[in-house]
C-alpha cells in the first residue's frame, strides 16, 4: 500500500516548492531545458514526479516561477526604501551596483541564457520571457519619474524613456554573454567599467533632457 504525502502547512509549503524550483535550476544548468524532463528534476528533488504535481502542473510552469523569482529580485534592487539613508547624488551608483552585480552573478546569467534560449524555440516560455520583460521595463519607468520628484518635467517623452530602458537592459544582457564567455576577465574589473559606462550615459540623457526642457520653456515664453 503506498503512502500518501502528508499535508504541508504554508511554510513548509514554500519551502518545499523552493527546493524543487532549486533542483529545477540544477538540471536546467546540467541538461538544458529542453532536454531536462519532470523525472530528471524529481531525481534532483529526491521525490516522485507525482509529488512534483502538487506545486507545478508542467515543466513551463517551472519555468515561469524561476523567471518570477528572477524578476523579483530585479525590481527589489529598485526599491526606493533601500535608499532612503543614501545622499540624493550616490543614490543611483548604488543602484547601477546593485543591479550588475546581479548581471555579473554566475548562476544567475546561466540561468537566464538559457531561458532566453529556449525562448526562441518554445511559445510559452517567450511569452513568459516577454511579459517578465515588460514588468522590469515598467519598474524601471515609475522608479525613474519618481527619483525626479518635484522635476517630472524633465522627463523625456514616454517613447524615448522606454528606449532608453531597453538599451542600457540590452548592454546589461550582453553583460551576462561576457561573463560567461570571458572566464578569464577579471568580474570585478568588468564590473566597474559596467558601472562607469552606465553612470557616464545616463547623466548624458539627464543634461539632454534638462537643456529639452529649458528650450521648451524659452520657446513657449518666445511665444507668449
Amino acid at each position: 500500500m503506498s503512502r500518501q504525502p502528508r499535508m504541508l502547512c504554508g511554510n513548509d509549503r514554500t519551502d518545499r516548492r523552493q527546493q524543487i524550483l532549486d533542483a529545477a535550476q540544477r538540471c536546467f544548468k546540467i541538461h538544458g531545458f529542453h532536454r531536462t524532463t519532470l523525472r530528471d528534476i524529481a531525481r534532483e528533488f529526491g521525490m516522485s514526479v507525482g509529488h512534483i504535481y502538487n506545486y507545478f502542473s508542467n515543466k513551463e510552469a517551472i519555468i515561469e516561477a524561476l523567471v518570477e523569482t528572477q524578476t523579483q529580485r530585479f525590481i527589489d534592487m529598485l526599491d526606493a526604501d533601500k535608499y532612503l539613508d543614501v545622499k540624493p547624488e550616490e543614490r543611483l551608483h548604488h543602484e547601477l551596483s546593485a543591479v550588475v552585480d546581479a548581471y555579473l552573478d554566475l548562476d544567475s546569467a546561466q540561468l537566464a541564457v538559457a531561458i532566453m534560449n529556449e525562448a526562441l524555440v518554445n511559445p510559452r516560455v517567450f511569452e513568459i520571457a516577454v511579459s517578465a520583460t515588460t514588468k522590469v521595463r515598467e519598474h524601471i519607468k515609475l522608479t525613474y519619474l519618481s527619483s525626479l520628484g518635484d522635476n517630472r518635467e524633465y522627463a523625456p517623452p514616454a517613447e524615448v524613456m522606454e528606449a532608453r530602458i531597453i538599451t542600457v537592459r540590452s548592454m546589461l544582457e550582453g553583460l551576462r554573454y561576457a561573463r560567461l564567455f570571458n572566464p578569464h576577465m577579471d568580474p570585478q574589473v568588468l564590473r566597474n567599467q559596467t558601472i562607469k559606462r552606465l553612470m557616464v550615459l545616463i547623466e548624458a540623457d539627464r543634461r539632454e533632457d534638462v537643456a529639452r526642457f529649458e528650450a521648451l520653456k524659452a520657446a513657449k515664453t518666445n511665444q507668449a
